[in-house]
């Protein structure tokens, strides 16, 4: 099983978001099999108006809003209290190993 860990910690949320999306369509053209989007905040158990946890949840939404659903499988796919591991459908067409560049992140991770 192919899978690869992309950390997302000193993003703000907005961008955190759109490189989630990024990496789950360059996993899936890769021919990735999973994607786990480490986010952190751990303890934080509902969703917050500001502050910690802002991602965890953000994602939580992209997931279930099926923007995802293209290339991943929302049904396989789960939310952890870090991360959240996204289950890539099967490309029958993978291209040679390609990540595009991250974003410059607002804060060190």
């Amino acid at each position: 099983m192919r899978r690869r860990l992309e950390d997302l910690h000193g993003f703000d949320t907005r961008t955190a978001v759109d490189f989630a999306v990024t990496r789950v369509f360059e996993a899936y053209r890769n021919g990735y099999d999973e994607i786990e989007l480490q986010h952190g905040a751990a303890d934080v158990r509902e969703r917050p108006a500001e502050g910690r946890g802002r991602i965890k949840w953000a994602l939580r939404d992209l997931l279930d809003s099926g923007r995802l659903d293209s290339w991943a499988s929302r049904r396989d796919s789960w939310p952890k209290e870090s991360s959240m591991v996204i289950a890539l459908r099967r490309n029958p067409q993978p291209r040679p190993e390609f990540w595009s560049p991250p974003p410059r992140r607002a804060r060190p991770p």
